[in-house]
């Protein structure tokens, strides 16, 4: 992702008898925002980029009257992370503390190195334009009783260790064709490996801990509809992998 550099200041903090230094951002301007992963600043928000993807999606949710605060929220949850506009800095500043200060931040104005969408194909033949065509695909799967099992993850990194992770080996990914922003993997040879609901729920605590994913239902649910999609279509000839870098958020 493109950073950007801030020169900023940095205070010193007090609470019961402890001192600590944080940075408080004060000299953003009002179309300028931080957003904190785990209690860090960790990406910036320019609504003064109006012609970008995600800077478009939310300010057409301010518009129709939500809350910035509650739409970063979703979003991070959305994707699997804690996020927050709020610095939560509750106690009293100690005069004169400022220190200058530089910080590096991720540009958030698209969600197209947080967010893949994934669909899993179960099926017993391969014709690669199908696999690149929406229309196309639709017609021949979601009309079959196979059907297409669809989700996300939030990078490759994260997308090797969920395929490692569901097939309980080190999986190497097999392109079979791409387009601009979708590439179709064949995941053939590992079909038959997936893991046990039984042994995603032993696991899933370490799925968390790997890939730093947040603990919500939405990330179960994500995980229990894969596998059972694997394991219901084990039966099939191939199994195909169409993943597809996504800029907007809805």
């Amino acid at each position: 992702m493109e950073t950007i550099k801030l020169q900023t200041e940095s205070y010193l903090f007090e609470e019961s008898g402890r001192q600590f230094r944080t940075i408080p951002f004060y000299e953003l301007s009002i179309n300028e925002w931080v957003v904190y992963e785990k209690g860090q600043p960790k990406y910036f928000i320019d609504f003064n980029k109006r012609q970008k993807p995600l800077i478009q999606d939310l300010k057409s949710k301010l518009d129709k009257g939500e809350i910035l605060e509650e739409c970063v929220w979703k979003l991070g949850r959305f994707l699997g992370r804690g996020w927050t506009t709020k610095h939560n800095i509750t106690v009293n500043e100690i005069p004169n503390s400022q220190q200058i200060e530089s910080i590096e931040l991720q540009i958030l104005d698209d969600l197209s190195e947080l967010f893949m969408d994934l669909m899993f194909v179960a099926t017993d033949t391969i014709d690669k334009e199908v696999f690149l065509n929406d229309d196309r695909l639709f017609s021949i799967y979601l009309v079959d009783e196979m059907g297409i099992e669809s989700s996300y993850i939030d990078n490759l990194d994260n997308l090797i260790l969920l395929l490692n992770f569901l097939s309980n080996t080190n999986m190497s990914l097999t392109e079979l064709t791409s387009s601009v922003d979708r590439k179709v993997y064949d995941l053939t040879l590992y079909k038959n490996n997936c893991i046990s609901t039984d042994t995603l729920d032993q696991e899933y605590q370490n799925w968390l801990s790997e890939s730093g994913r947040e603990n919500n239902m939405d990330e179960y649910g994500n995980l229990i509809g894969i596998v059972s999609y694997l394991k219901r279509n084990e039966d099939n000839k191939h199994l195909v992998l169409i993943t597809e870098k996504r800029k907007h958020w809805a």
